[in-house]
């Protein structure tokens, strides 16, 4: 833990308003006492000579009663300007900064006359800084702390993991577990991607040791696929560069005993996955002895978009006897759902185990990533096209001609909110929503919740949701506007327009090795026993 200076810290006046005499000296109160109240006239200044030595980590207590103020930091020597803090009141709270070579200064401007305070709260030495930390969620990392610091070697931890395999997981009680990913010998750092957060979060070097850590308190329900990524090269660049280095050395996590998919080319296509002791194994999963659908591919041809795409035509085994009744499945993201996901396994053993009828279903294909980020967040072409012209192709195709409330659209992330967006453009086509993490945070001309308010101003529509969302798909550093909140918000605009929607929230992140569970769970509530 860190530990801070106690003693009360200084800013030293070296040029006074009339209201304090030159050259006279300030003492900032302590963080729990009351901080004197300044009074500066407009147009004056104050300059307050920071009493700090480089490298101090120094946290600033600024608040204003009446009138308008700037906060800047200046070079003592040349007063140059550094950095401004406060600007009309208005700044980037809370204002922290670590002192360089230069000594400084700290000037307060008034704009109109009033009343502020300044104060410091916080300050680190460099010989507090980068403190080893001695308390650790995973009891076997406390114990393996300790054991190094009494002259021990790591030999006997690593034997333990590579037999049982990573992550380490020990129970935390009320059903939830201790969840610690591991990584051994790495140089300069290691990412995770795929962690209980929505962050790329990083792993910790314990003691100096060659054990790298980062643990989370999970619920024991927990399903979710990770990668690491190794020394992690540091690059120049912007900020989307320097973070996409991480799929430089992105890869599955050699210690890890389930791999997915298993028979993967390589490493760095392959994930690592994690199944707590209540997590939903995946009864549909698998090439399972059943009897199977057929697949067909196609090509269509887009005026209105103006470009070509695959598409692939799925009928289940007994969907030709049944197909003036039989559901029409429309897939968005074909290059998952019809390959790492192998979703015609999972209908056909849906289907053979009669969680629901046979059917058929189109998997379209978004071209490249470019285009998908073009066509899926509530594109009204691509909408056009959906509805104009690849559902009389594929009715045509497979010869039926499906009613709304047999008719669903499935996506996951943007290809759930193409799924809504959609359905409400054209609800005498599309009466069913299948969405999977859909990316409801979605904003057009600065409206957040662009979809949530769509419903909430617009006729009520025959369209029944259902709706899932991860618990660890919170907005990063867990506040609003993230996926689940995002989900959450429209569902409860939802039912207060008295739509049918089901929310389901699993102890998952942004990941499809999570979503082919979800995928069954949607179907059977959408079109499976006891559906409308």
């Amino acid at each position: 833990m860190f530990s801070f200076k106690k003693t009360i810290v200084s800013l030293m006046v070296s040029m006074m308003s009339q209201s304090v005499s030159s050259g006279s000296a300030l003492e900032l109160s302590k963080p729990e006492s009351t901080t004197e109240t300044r009074f500066l006239q407009q147009g004056r200044e104050e300059v307050f000579e920071l009493q700090a030595e480089t490298g101090d980590y120094i946290e600033l207590g600024w608040q204003v009663n009446s009138g308008r103020f700037n906060l800047d930091s200046i070079n003592r020597l040349t007063g140059a300007h550094i950095r401004r803090f406060v600007f009309s009141n208005a700044g980037r709270s809370p204002f922290l900064l670590v002192v360089e070579d230069t000594p400084i200064n700290l000037k307060v401007s008034a704009i109109e006359t009033g009343h502020y305070t300044l104060s410091i709260i916080k300050q680190v030495g460099t010989e507090h800084q980068n403190i080893e930390q001695n308390e650790y969620l995973s009891p076997r990392i406390a114990n393996l702390a300790d054991h190094l610091k009494s002259g021990g070697s790591t030999d006997v931890f690593w034997t333990e993991i590579e037999q049982k395999g990573t992550p380490l997981i020990e129970d935390n009680g009320n059903n939830k577990s201790i969840l610690t990913f591991l990584a051994r010998g790495a140089r300069t750092g290691v990412r995770l991607l795929g962690a209980p957060t929505s962050n790329h979060e990083e792993l910790e070097q314990l003691a100096g040791s060659d054990v790298w850590f980062k643990s989370f308190i999970v619920p024991n329900t927990t399903r979710l696929s990770y990668q690491l990524a190794v020394d992690v090269p540091v690059i120049s660049g912007t900020w989307m560069e320097r973070r996409r280095a991480i799929l430089a050395t992105l890869a599955a996590d050699p210690l890890n005993k389930h791999p997915w998919p298993a028979n993967a080319i390589d490493p760095y296509n392959q994930h690592s996955t994690v199944l707590l002791p209540a997590a939903e194994a995946g009864h549909f999963l698998g090439n399972q002895t059943v009897a199977k659908g057929q697949v067909t591919h196609s090509e269509i041809e887009s005026k209105g978009l103006g470009n070509k795409r695959d598409i692939w035509l799925y009928r289940s085994a007994g969907y030709e006897a049944s197909k003036a009744t039989a559901p029409l499945l429309i897939m968005f993201d074909a290059e998952h759902y019809k390959g790492r996901i192998s979703v015609p396994d999972i209908l056909d053993n849906m289907v053979a185990d009669g969680a629901i009828p046979p059917l058929a279903t189109v998997f379209v294909s978004h071209i490249d990533s470019n285009t998908r980020t073009q066509e899926l967040p509530n594109n009204a072409q691509f909408a056009a096209f959906v509805a104009e012209e690849l559902l009389p192709f594929a009715q045509a195709e497979l010869g039926i001609s499906a009613t709304p409330e047999r008719t669903i659209l499935a996506g996951s992330s943007f290809g759930g909110l193409a799924s809504s967006t959609i359905s409400l453009r054209y609800p005498q086509h599309f009466g069913n929503v299948l969405s999977i993490s859909g990316s409801y945070w979605y904003s057009e001309e600065n409206d957040e919740n662009y979809v949530a308010n769509l419903i909430a101003n617009t006729p009520l529509q025959e369209i029944r949701f259902f709706l899932s969302a991860g618990l660890f798909e919170k907005s990063v550093g867990g506040g609003d506007g993230g996926i689940l909140q995002s989900n959450q918000h429209l569902r409860d605009v939802l039912l207060a327009r008295d739509y049918e929607v089901k929310l389901e929230a699993y102890a998952a992140g942004h990941d499809l090795f999570s979503w082919q569970i979800i995928l069954s769970d949607g179907l059977i509530y959408l079109i499976g026993k006891g559906a409308p």
